[in-house]
């Protein structure tokens, strides 16, 4: 039997936003490799793929495999209080072409591990410190790095998500040299922003309404700060237009479609391409990345996708899906199933080849419909339902044996 693996991380996900850390649950190049070890000590015959899946979030990167690197750099960027940390800027191999696919002056994709410059800390204290006190500078400075890096017949794609900084992106465009000198910088390049996360800046369920569940905030720090980020971000979106207005005669929405290896990218919700006038505002889906600089890096000409629709492309997941009798995916929390996400990316391309999926998550809280809906067989949780303790709980190597038992339990339910 053919089976492919293609879990996300184990995160959990408290007022449902992923909190990725070193102490708590696992990522996905773990993951994978439980699964794969359990199922094989029940069935060694079978046929394992293992395509460990990301979606722009921290570490996203690690998935990469080693034959789609050509190159790799290390930068050290500044963190929301000033601390170094690392993030990895990838130079992916083109992919074996058909003929006609590739114009001739389209050159590299590039994958800038960005997400991890600012992911958002699983202490709720520190969590209110970056908020409070952090800033995206450190962001701007390994973008704009990246792209110095890089030609301008380059795409690089950089991964984003959710942050506890919360300056609208200000420290981001500073760090770029303001308005003028970014736009200059990103003038003929095709700059992609990885989404982890789809949320909005602002409004009521946007990235500053959610730090009350995030950080140690209160409701009336919150909303501050969420008044401030989106002032200072409407101001930068002022600021791009009116250099784009003065320098064109008129505004015009940016493009937002890009190359990826060949390959055209789709419009995404809230971006669509509509003729005539339009704007990023703070209620435009995916703004609310990295305390808002995604707003304003789509406001100077960057493009947004959603991450794991781009690392599923990276991967070449429609590719490898095709020789496949079974496809098992992981998530760590699941209340709905995202069109746009781990699992719901891969159960559109599973359920495109008629294939089924078995899911593994650590808590499962959606009903079989819509998992139904999204392409997914059968869900096999961590958690009880009634159980006390959370399965995130225990540690990682008490988790990673109850992986190598799901996958041993997977193979005796799917093996043939």
């Amino acid at each position: 039997m053919r089976v492919l693996l293609a879990p996300g991380g184990l995160w959990p996900e408290p007022a449902g936003v992923t909190l990725v850390g070193p102490d708590c649950g696992l990522p996905a190049d773990r993951v994978v490799a439980c699964l794969a070890s359990g199922w094989q000590a029940v069935r060694p015959n079978d046929s394992l793929s293992l395509m460990p899946m990301a979606d722009g979030g921290p570490g996203s990167v690690q998935v990469i495999p080693p034959e789609r690197v050509a190159s790799r750099e290390v930068f050290q960027g500044q963190g929301p209080l000033g601390q170094i940390r690392e993030v990895d800027l990838v130079g992916l191999t083109p992919r074996p072409l058909h003929c006609g696919s590739r114009r001739p002056q389209q050159g590299r994709t590039w994958f800038l591990d960005a997400a991890r410059l600012l992911a958002l800390p699983t202490d709720p204290d520190e969590g209110a410190r970056e908020a409070l006190q952090g800033s995206t500078y450190g962001l701007g400075q390994v973008i704009g790095t990246a792209l110095r890096r890089t030609r301008p017949s380059d795409t690089l794609l950089v991964g984003l998500s959710r942050s506890a900084v919360h300056d609208g992106g200000v420290g981001a465009l500073d760090a770029l040299g303001g308005a003028t000198a970014a736009m200059d910088l990103l003038a003929g390049r095709s700059l992609g922003l990885v989404l982890a996360d789809d949320v909005a800046l602002g409004g009521m369920n946007g990235a500053g309404a959610a730090l009350t569940e995030v950080t140690s905030l209160s409701p009336e720090q919150a909303q501050e700060l969420d008044r401030r980020a989106c002032a200072a971000a409407m101001e930068a979106v002022n600021a791009a237009d009116t250099i784009r207005q003065s320098s064109s005669g008129g505004t015009r929405m940016l493009p937002v479609v890009s190359v990826l290896d060949g390959a055209r990218t789709s419009p995404v919700p809230g971006n669509l391409e509509l003729a005539g006038e339009a704007r990023v505002r703070a209620s435009t889906w995916g703004t609310g990345a990295a305390g808002g600089s995604a707003m304003v890096l789509r406001s100077l000409g960057a493009w947004a996708r959603p991450g794991a629709r781009v690392m599923a492309g990276i991967l070449d997941l429609s590719g490898v899906v095709n020789d496949q009798d079974l496809v098992v995916t992981a998530s760590g929390e699941l209340y709905d199933v995202p069109a746009d996400g781990v699992v719901g990316v891969v159960g559109h391309h599973a359920a495109s080849r008629a294939l089924p999926v078995a899911l593994v998550c650590g808590r499962c809280a959606t009903t079989r419909g819509e998992l139904a809906g999204a392409g997914i067989s059968n869900a096999y949780s961590l958690q009880e339902p009634h159980a006390v303790e959370p399965w995130d709980a225990v540690g990682s190597d008490t988790l990673e044996d109850r992986l190598r038992d799901m996958g041993a339990r997977l193979a005796r339910t799917w093996s043939r």
